[in-house]
Order: C-alpha cells, then structure tokens, then sequence
C-alpha cells in the first residue's frame, strides 16, 4: 500500500491490523460499529483473533477494494460524501493513525496501536436504547448474569496490552462507564508513567467527575471527551435513566475548564424524535461549536427507531433538519443533520404499537411515568 491508497481506497481502515475493541462478556471487534465480533478471548488469544480467518479475510477485501459486510455502518455514512467532516470511525481512525508506517497493512500482520477498552459494564445509568452488555445497571434490573471472562483470561489480555502501552497511538475508554472502572484507573498510571502523549479518547455519561480516573485524566493534555446527551431536563433523565440532569450540567461546566477537547455524542431516536433540536440549540448557547455534535440515528433496538413515527411527522421532521442543513452548520452539525435526513429515507417495517408496549414494560419496570415526560408524543399518536 502507498500513500495514494491510503487516502483513495475508500474501502480501506487501518484498525484490523492495528487495534480492536474488547466487551465486557470477552468479544472482541474491530471497532464499536461493527455489525459482528471477530472472536472472544475466552476461546482464544487477542493476539491469535487479530491474525485468525475471519480477521484476515477482512483485511484481503478491504485492500481489494471490497466493503466488508461488518463495516457496512461506516461506508453507509460516508456515501455520496466528498467532506472528512463526517462521524464515520474509519475516517476517525484514517486521522489518528496517519502516521502508522504503509508497510504495516501489507499481508495478515497485526502491530498494536489502538483499543478501545470496555473492561467491564460497570454503569450506573441505565440508557432507555443500551442494554446488559453496556450497562450493569441494565443487568441487575432484567436479572440477568453477563458470562464474563475468568479473571486469568482477562490479565492476560490487560498484560499483552499494557506491555504496548508506550507504543501506542490512540485510546479510547468507554464501557459502562469509563470513569467508574478500577482497571482504568491502573492504565492510566501507567501510561502517565510510559506514553503520557497518547490521544485518549472518553466516552462517558458525566454522571461522577469526582473519581480517582477523572483525577488521572486531568493530567493529560491530549484528551477527547465524548460526552452522551441527547435530550434535557425529564426527557434526559428517562433517557439516561439514573442520570440527575443539574449534576450533568454541573459536571459538563467542570469538564469545560479543561483545556481538552470536548464533543456531544447524541443519539437520535422515538423519544427525542423532536427535542434533539433543542438539546442541540441549548447546548450551542452554552458556546460549545458545530464541531461539538455527532449526531447519529438509532438503528437498535428496533422499538425505539424514529422511524416508527407516522410518515408525516417524519416529513415534518426531515424538513425541519433540511432547514437546518440549509443555514450551513458545516462541521459535524451539518453532518448530523443530513444522517437524520438519510435515516428518514431509509427503509424500515414501522410497528409504533410494539414501542408503546415497550416503553410501558419500561415505565411498570422502573415506575416512571413516560406520559408525563413526553406529552407531544402522546399527543400526536392520539390525535390531540
């Protein structure tokens, strides 16, 4: 591969050879965006599934020029698209591991440079569209019990990544909730100690800044905090169920002292099919830039997808984000928008009766109220 087919082959990502992502129940995946995992490290090695089939027939299709199915969710966001200023995580990473030498992607080699690092679930919010994987507040409320790896499997794992932290590139903690977990906190020592330049990226709820891994974080000047928020005041606090929302502005004053990087990760959906707009205008005023907001439209679970709304209130709402596009945001804003506008016209089986059954088991689950929350939905699907 030469500089020209880095940049022009727009099939190709640099993760396979160089980083993964690992999930608290042991699947391992080239990023968080990919539909499958490419293995577990409970059946084997990290290093022998970023060398194993599957991982190899990936990199083969990438360097034809081919689209792999598992990273169908990327190319789907950069089609028809001649900007960067997009939230595609192959570009994200085409950008952070520029510098990574063109020989490494030749053949099946792999040379660590990139994790992302979901220790444990570890959360103490419960997101309306998240789930037990991500979420130990989700776990305990259904009763369920995540089959994790074995405590020696997983120290080989910490070990084989924490021997090539001074070579690392870029990192990215998330979870759960990143800075709620222990093994973070024992990283991040170290690589103040070992790679105190390396780009870290976080992706948290800002529910705690007073924790040992916040305090740690602080101490680097290369951080890029992913902040989850989509939608203000109730509505937040029944989204991100367990979440205070005076705490979370408190919180998101703190983090802007920094002199970090700092942007909104919002997650479009049923619930703030509308509002997002708000949230979005809210936090603008606040002074954050267009830069500050990903917006990406929810694919699953399938009850909670915007698309479920009747087709005129979603005319209504891809016009509104037409409108929007048309001020010319630019930066991610304008990005977002149009993947609004892009999920919109996708196809899509709606089954709005299905949502409502699901946010009423959630309601009788948590005794919440979501009628009081969100009136205008209520009112719309009963004609008021």
């Amino acid at each position: 591969m030469n500089e020209k087919d880095y940049l022009t082959n727009h099939s190709f990502c640099p993760l396979p050879w160089t980083g993964f992502l690992i999930e608290a129940n042991g699947n391992v995946k080239n990023c968080i965006c990919s539909y499958e995992s490419i293995g577990n490290i409970k059946e084997q090695s990290i290093e022998d599934i970023m060398v194993d089939n599957t991982n190899m027939q990936l990199k083969k299709d990438m360097l034809a020029g081919n689209e792999p199915n598992n990273c169908k969710y990327c190319y789907s966001l950069e089609k028809d698209k001649k900007s960067r200023n997009i939230v595609s995580s192959r570009i994200y990473y085409l950008k952070e591991l520029k510098n990574i030498p063109l020989s490494t992607y030749e053949g099946n080699t792999f040379d660590l440079k990139h994790v992302d690092l979901r220790w444990q679930n570890s959360c103490n919010f419960a997101c309306v569209y998240c789930g037990p994987i991500y979420s130990s507040t989700w776990e305990k409320e259904l009763g369920m019990i995540i089959d994790r790896p074995k405590d020696e499997i997983l120290q080989a794992t910490k070990n084989y990544i924490f021997s090539n932290a001074s070579s690392l590139k870029n990192i990215y903690l998330a979870g759960g909730e990143p800075l709620l977990m222990k093994e973070n906190e024992e990283f991040l020592k170290l690589l103040l100690e070992k790679n105190p330049d390396v780009n870290l990226r976080v992706n948290t709820n800002l529910s705690k800044t007073n924790t040992n891994v916040f305090n740690l974080l602080k101490q680097f000047k290369n951080v890029h905090w992913t902040i989850s928020v989509e939608s203000m005041e109730q509505e937040f606090e029944y989204m991100r169920y367990g979440g205070i929302w005076t705490d979370f502005l408190s919180n998101l004053d703190e983090i802007s002292k920094l002199n970090h990087k700092l942007t909104f990760n919002m997650v479009w959906c049923l619930l703030n099919y509308h509002s997002i707009f708000d949230c979005v205008e809210f936090l603008q005023k606040k002074g954050f830039h267009n830069n500050s907001f990903i917006i990406t439209a929810l694919f699953g679970p399938g009850w909670i997808d915007s698309r479920n709304l009747p087709k005129s209130v979603l005319q209504s709402i891809k016009n509104l984000a037409q409108d929007k596009v048309n001020e010319k945001p630019g930066f991610l804003l304008e990005d977002g928008y149009n993947n609004i506008i892009r999920h919109i016209d996708a196809p899509f089986n709606k089954d709005l009766a299905n949502s409502f059954l699901k946010i009423k088991e959630l309601d009788q689950r948590r005794n919440i109220n979501s009628r009081a929350v969100f009136t205008e939905l209520y009112n719309l699907i009963e004609g008021k």
